[in-house]
């Protein structure tokens, strides 16, 4: 990675800078271009300016040998820490800022998989135990990994454990993750780009009694969170039961009076039937009537 700053008159104050970053696949790209741009200078598109440009490898702080290994010098004296416990002493690195959805299996199971996290920094040695620890930080998750946050709950980034058999291993981590970021590439596709902040364990998080504590732990938090998940279920079943037979009701309602409404046409009907019957029958008896009435 590389920082570049551009002195500039205008439109900024004197003495303020344009800052810029820039990555490069390699090394030799970034020696490169450092090499053709550094103290270059350009003029800005219709104005008289002319702008100089700075350019440097970007530095940032690393964990040194010399760090961890005075660390746990000391450290095991004060917290009656042993070199001979895994956890306790310099094998655990820890790689923060992971993106989630490139380690889980799928959108239905989002936390990170052992199996990926093992496949992915075995290459520097034999690993004893991976484990890893949610880590939410403020942004959006876009296509090209810039920034990261956590949607619907799931956290888009976490921070992963990878504990090694030996030093050996621990050392050959550290050092072949300084300056790297983890890419992604599908067949057809342009690769993607996570940067990830590389550190070493000094809380004993990796240490077996720990490990196992936070395994029954997430044991306990799993089994309540599927006690709970049923109960929503169950409770969402008993509402839908509920609906539904509160729907037949307001059709057998709705039934009944139609058939209601029906009836009362056909009794409509009878009786307005039986009306028409009954004039006619009135009407023949009165023409029966005026037929037998004499003449005088």
């Amino acid at each position: 990675a590389i920082s570049s700053g551009i002195n500039a008159e205008w439109p900024l104050r004197p003495g303020e800078l344009l800052l810029f970053e820039g990555l490069f696949q390699d090394r030799e790209i970034m020696r490169y271009v450092i090499r053709n741009m550094n103290n270059s200078k350009f003029k800005v598109q219709g104005s008289n300016v002319i702008l100089t440009v700075k350019i440097r490898e970007d530095a940032y702080d690393y964990p040194t040998v010399e760090e961890w290994e005075t660390y746990f010098r000391t450290i095991n004296g004060k917290r009656n820490w042993s070199e001979c416990t895994p956890g306790e002493r310099a094998d655990t690195v820890i790689i923060k800022n992971l993106p989630t959805k490139w380690f889980s299996l799928d959108a239905n199971n989002p936390k990170p998989c052992e199996r990926f996290l093992r496949d992915a920094f075995t290459l520097f040695g034999t690993i004893r135990k991976v484990d890893y620890e949610d880590c939410v930080e403020e942004g959006e998750l876009g296509d090209d990994i810039t920034s990261l946050t956590s949607q619907f709950g799931i956290p888009l980034t976490f921070n992963a454990y990878i504990q090694y058999q030996n030093y050996t291993s621990f050392k050959a981590a550290m050092s072949g993750l300084k300056g790297k970021q983890l890419m992604r590439l599908f067949p057809g596709q342009k690769p993607t780009f996570s940067p990830f902040v590389v550190d070493y364990d000094r809380t004993g998080f990796m240490t077996d009694k720990i490990h196992k504590a936070r395994k029954i732990e997430r044991e306990r938090a799993a089994e309540e969170a599927k006690r709970k998940h049923e109960a929503y279920m169950k409770q969402q079943s008993e509402l839908m039961a509920k609906q539904i037979e509160k729907q037949k009701r307001k059709r057998r309602k709705l039934e009944e009076k139609k058939m209601a409404a029906k009836k009362s046409k056909k009794d409509k009907r009878r009786k307005r039937k039986g009306d028409i019957n009954e004039c006619e029958k009135k009407e023949k008896s009165t023409d029966c009537d005026s037929a037998l009435i004499p003449l005088l």
